[in-house]
């Protein structure tokens, strides 16, 4: 049975990818972080993601986990930062961004979580060397993934010149 999810989940990955490379073109990449940008039905989007350097208590059967921030200024919504964890989330449970010492609450549902002050996050991004995220899976053990920011400045920049956010 699990053999079977497990070919069917890479043939899904495998046929959604070629989609998305067709679709965002790569800006660059900047030390741990890869930088893209696409066009919508809204407008033109821009982001840049990195994966986690070091997961503890990550379980065999988790998914893709990464964190992202996203410009789309066709919608006035710019700097989001969000994480996808590779599981779904706990009901209720806490989960936070510690950003070199600095703490912020994300909000969840489902896979993905956010952060309640982009802007504030953003800021700490750009001045501190790693990033932790911290959260609890609906089954199992509470997970620490640890990002390096290093190329983030230079990451969001790229980003926010694609999409002429200032």
């Amino acid at each position: 049975m699990f053999a079977r999810l497990a070919a069917i989940s890479l043939l899904a990955v495998s046929v959604a990818l070629p989609a998305l490379a067709d679709s965002a073109k790569s800006l660059g990449k900047s030390g741990e972080w890869e930088s893209f940008a696409y066009t919508d039905k809204a407008g033109k989007v821009c982001y840049t993601a990195s994966l986690p350097k070091r997961s503890l208590n990550s379980a065999k059967s988790r998914g893709e986990t990464y964190v992202s921030v996203t410009h789309r200024p066709a919608e006035k919504s710019i700097g989001v930062v969000s994480v996808t964890a590779g599981y779904t989330f706990k009901k209720d449970a806490p989960a936070e961004l510690d950003i070199g010492g600095d703490k912020f609450d994300l909000y969840t549902s489902g896979d993905t979580g956010w952060t309640r002050n982009d802007k504030a996050v953003v800021q700490a991004m750009l001045k501190k060397r790693t990033m932790v995220v911290h959260g609890t899976p609906h089954k199992g053990e509470a997970t620490a993934d640890t990002y390096s920011l290093e190329g983030f400045p230079k990451a969001y920049a790229e980003i926010s010149k694609a999409c002429g956010v200032k």
